[in-house]
């Protein structure tokens, strides 16, 4: 059997398929296929991408169609089980396996579901263990999330919206009028599940639980939809669809809609009759059928709407846990009901400051600013009153208080900051930049002796070795001929040649003694053996070279680059002493704040909180973290020089030179331009700041082409 085109029912990658049973290539899930599968390749791969885009109804009915038109298989039927209970398959960030994940919590087991026990009946052995591995998986999961479910307080309204529009990326009106509508329900005592308030606080792989067991206890949702595409979303459409199916079960549960244009809502609600967007009152009408038909259809204690101590009590019982979200709606019930009630603008202002009745008077804030506190102290009277403005001018103090330290703070950093070369901490800063300073004039030192001379040894060498060429040719000397030609040659290209390695190997004294003394010995043997003066010709080339290329990177051989490397490797150390003097100036800084903060506060006996809050501390911290950055911008360059992994931080791209010379180097007529230019680019580049792949390939080929025409002097 050859299905070279069904998808991978966990990531949806291409099968390759040459049994019943087959491993993705991609991500190791294992798919069985029947052969009904060979017949309905499309379908099963539209069907599989419409279950990941968890579009499960639309992608059920596709398993229905083939079910219904052939002999059930296994491959068929748990397909169509994955999308009863919302199987999507993620990867897991760590071992980028699938895992199945829930969508569509259902009361009934998955081990128990009529379409899984004909499946595993169907299977073959090795199906059937794969089947019932992750089947046993994926009830594990849904058992966790039916516990999770059953803890849950039930809910009375689930408003199902639109949260993002998907071509914008925005957020939808839809979601202002539906917390609108949460006030308005949730005022009026209801337990309203509404996604943006209700999942908040929830990690987004938990959300179904929570989604299953609103939609399980609700009695009524309201849909709310301002474009007919917004009720066919992926989520709007799973919340409505499961909520309908749990209406056929249960008489008590009621869904209404609401929307702009009756004629665009989805064939199932085509019976429904609609709330319209556009009429006037139209969220306040809606909450009233949805308030009437609870009170009917449920037995549901409402709060009153003349109990006024009820309502300032749950307003309270939330401003006192922090929750200014859930106290909102009960506030402005108050205030609506009672606009002559001096403690609901009380609240409302401790509301919108995100203050509880038990911490205001530590707050360092400006309450006469405040149009909701001037409303409760116009309105109060008696002790409330003078609660009321004792409290403003004990808030007004804090933050009187808070400025007065915020300057005198102020003084002390810039104190700190102007005399801190005088503290200990100051003397490691300078002594530490100093030691960097030293460190770098090494490096520039040494470094420009290496570039130096690698550049006049090297041309030095070659225009001796050309002159030997140039002379060879010139003599007219042949193999077999007299030594006079080869002295003179060697007489008029030797000293350069000898001069040129001495020069470029001149950062070590023993081996510019030794390379030099040997070529001097080979250019002696060429003269008196002019049967082997081609080798030994060549062996002036390339000896060297080759000794200069070992050598030059060496830290052992080369004493130059040792003294250099250990240099940039103290810059290395003193950079990260710096940081660390640095740190210790922030701490040292942090607790010379806590201090005068603490004696602020005993010597004006202080009860309120004072924050370090002052912008110049703040910049001043900056300016210490500032001169580390700058130290590290400044002089990671030198570290480069030696370190290769720094370097590769900020090295840049090929430098515009080292094209030009391996350009030039395809060119015979321009090879030893091409020499000169791969030469000066390397040298010029003090801190290796840019990559030189092509200037070296350039000075290969230079070296390669150099030996060819040498070897072809002596043959013409």
């Amino acid at each position: 059997m050859e299905i070279e085109s069904l998808n991978c029912r966990c990531c949806g990658g291409v099968l390759r398929v040459k049994s019943s049973l087959c491993v993705c290539d991609y991500c190791g899930a294992t798919n069985f296929i029947s052969d009904v599968a060979s017949k309905y390749i499309n379908q099963l791969n539209r069907a599989n991408k419409l279950r990941q885009e968890r579009e499960f109804d639309n992608a059920a009915r596709i398993y229905d169609v083939i079910l219904e038109e052939n002999p059930p298989t296994a491959d068929i039927l748990w397909q169509r089980t994955l999308c009863e209970y919302g199987i999507e398959y993620v990867p897991d960030p760590v071992s980028d396996k699938y895992f199945p994940t829930l969508h569509r919590i259902n009361e009934e087991s998955i081990l128990a579901y009529p379409s899984y026990i004909d499946a595993l009946a169907l299977a073959d052995k090795e199906q059937k263990e794969s089947l019932q591995s992750e089947a046993e998986y994926i009830n594990t999961i849904q058992n966790e999330y039916l516990h999770i479910a059953e803890n849950e307080a039930p809910y009375d309204v689930f408003i199902c919206y639109k949260e993002t529009d998907e071509d914008t990326g925005e957020k939808t009106e839809d979601v202002d009028m539906a917390e609108k509508l949460y006030y308005d329900l949730t005022g009026r005592g209801f337990k309203v599940f509404f996604a943006k308030e209700t999942l908040q606080t929830k990690l987004s792989i938990d959300y179904e639980p929570y989604i299953f067991a609103a939609l399980k206890s609700s009695k009524a949702m309201v849909v709310l939809g301002t474009k007919a595409e917004y009720f066919m979303s992926v989520w709007v459409k799973n919340e409505w669809g499961r909520f309908l199916k749990l209406m056929q079960n249960d008489d008590s549960k009621q869904m209404f809609f609401a929307c702009d244009d009756p004629e665009e809502l989805p064939r199932a609600f085509a019976t429904k009759q609609a709330q319209l967007l556009g009429d006037e009152d139209a969220l306040k009408n809606l909450a009233d059928n949805v308030e009437r038909y609870l009170k009917k259809n449920t037995k549901f204690d409402s709060l009153p709407a003349d109990d006024r101590e009820k309502m300032y009590s749950r307003a309270l019982s939330f401003l006192q846990v922090n929750d200014n979200f859930g106290a909102r709606p009960f506030i402005e019930r108050l205030i609506a009901n009672y606009p002559d009630y001096a403690p609901g603008y009380w609240l409302r202002m401790l509301n919108s400051v995100k203050a509880t009745p038990s911490n205001i008077t530590h707050m360092m804030i400006d309450l006469y600013s405040n149009p909701d506190y001037l409303k409760a102290v116009e309105l109060a009277k008696g002790d409330l009153k003078n609660v009321y403005e004792s409290t403003g001018a004990i808030c007004k103090k804090n933050l009187t208080d808070q400025e007065k330290f915020d300057k005198i703070l102020e003084e002390k950093v810039i104190d700190y900051y102007e005399n801190f070369d005088n503290t200990e901490l100051g003397h490691k800063k300078n002594e530490i930049m100093g030691n960097i300073a030293r460190y770098a004039q090494t490096v520039d030192i040494f470094n420009n002796k290496l570039r130096m001379t690698f550049a006049l040894g090297f041309i030095l060498f070659v225009l001796g070795n050309i002159m030997s060429m140039v002379l060879y040719k010139i003599s007219g000397f042949a193999r077999g001929g007299g030594k006079n030609p080869l002295l003179w040659i060697t007489l008029f290209s030797a000293p350069i040649i000898l001069a040129g390695i001495a020069v470029a190997l001149s950062y070590s004294l023993l081996i510019d003694l030794v390379t030099t003394g040997s070529m001097c010995l080979i250019l002696i043997l060429s003269v008196f053996t002019p049967k082997s003066y081609e080798i030994l010709y060549l062996m002036s080339v390339t000896f060297p070279i080759i000794i200069y290329l070992s050598t030059n990177m060496s830290y052992t051989l080369n004493k130059d680059r040792y003294v250099m490397v250990n240099a940039s490797l103290g810059i290395h150390g003193e950079l990260v002493r710096l940081k660390k003097v640095l740190s210790e100036v922030s701490n040292d800084m942090s607790a010379r704040a806590a201090r005068l903060c603490m004696e602020y506060k005993e010597e004006n006996k202080i009860t309120s909180v004072i924050e370090i809050k002052d912008d110049d501390y703040f910049k001043v911290l900056e300016k210490f973290n500032g001169i580390s950055e700058s130290a590290e911008a400044q002089y990671t360059k030198y570290i480069g020089v030696s370190v290769p992994d720094v370097r590769s931080t900020y090295q840049k791209n090929e430098s515009e030179l080292s094209t030009i010379a391996l350009i030039m180097s395809m060119i015979p007529m321009l090879n030893f331009f091409s020499l000169f230019v791969a030469v000066f680019d390397l040298a010029t580049d003090k801190y290796k700041e840019r990559k030189h792949y092509m200037s070296s390939i350039s000075l290969i080929l230079n070296f390669g082409a150099f030996v060819i025409i040498a070897f072809l002097l002596t043959r013409v």
